[in-house]
């Protein structure tokens, strides 16, 4: 019996409509920061890999520069350009007779 009365009163109508409406509002507020959270996430953890590949790929070129530059340091020094012509190019010094294997 009291329920009939609470729902026939309007000021209780007007209370659980309000009541109906602050829940969807609320859900779907919910909905929107779980979605943008998501979202978040997912492009936080792209970025996060992408840097992390791009750090291996920074310590490789690293690698790489350090073996060029002591390359470059060795290309500076007489005797290794004297081994690379005698090895690449068959040159002899001045008197020195050229002896080459048979192949």
């Amino acid at each position: 019996m009291k329920r009939a009365r609470l729902k026939s009163n309007p000021k209780n109508r007007q209370r659980v409509r309000i009541r109906r409406s602050s829940i969807l509002v609320l859900v779907v507020l919910m909905a929107i920061v779980g979605s943008s959270a998501w979202q978040i996430w997912k492009l936080r953890t792209r970025v996060e890999d992408q840097l992390a590949q791009l750090n291996q790929e920074k310590t490789k070129l690293l690698q790489q520069e350090k073996i060029l530059n002591d390359e470059i340091t060795r290309l500076n020094t007489p005797s290794y350009i004297e081994q690379l012509a005698r090895e690449q190019l068959g040159l002899v010094k001045q008197g020195e007779i050229l002896i080459s294997p048979k192949n």
